[in-house]
């Protein structure tokens, strides 16, 4: 898993799920199996958890309908998930006060942003040091 320089190699993962609160638990699983294998430890692994919820789950219900999609990656330092789904133009795409500060306490950064017809986030933890 680590490489002899001591960095972790870059990997990824691709889901493509329906764009539906039901599907959001396979993209929460993956997330944690990935993070798991990654070496984060349980708190760290329930985190990303939440943060994943919250930012799919506020997309989700956003987009109309189609697909989610998310890439869980690893690129240097850091740990990243990304996701989209189409969203209806105009529509606005907020988080209330609480769910801002959940994901400010649980992510070293996150995005959300609408940006050509899809809603989208990004959440970026650092990886563990070994």
């Amino acid at each position: 898993m680590t490489a002899p320089n001591g960095s972790i190699p870059a990997e990824e993962v691709r889901l493509a799920v329906p764009a539906s609160l039901e599907y959001v638990r396979i993209v929460r699983l993956t997330t944690s199996a990935m993070a798991s294998r990654l070496g984060f430890d349980v708190d760290e692994i329930e985190n990303l958890r939440v943060a994943v919820d919250e930012l799919s789950s506020t997309i989700v219900e956003s987009a109309p309908s189609g697909e989610l999609v998310v890439t869980i990656s690893t690129t240097g330092s850091d740990f990243c998930v990304e996701g989209q789904a189409p969203i209806e133009t105009g529509h606005p795409l907020e988080l209330d006060q609480l769910t801002a500060q959940i994901l400010n306490a649980v992510c070293d950064k996150y995005e959300l942003r609408v940006a050509d017809g899809a809603a989208r986030f990004v959440c970026l933890r650092r990886l563990p040091t070994n």
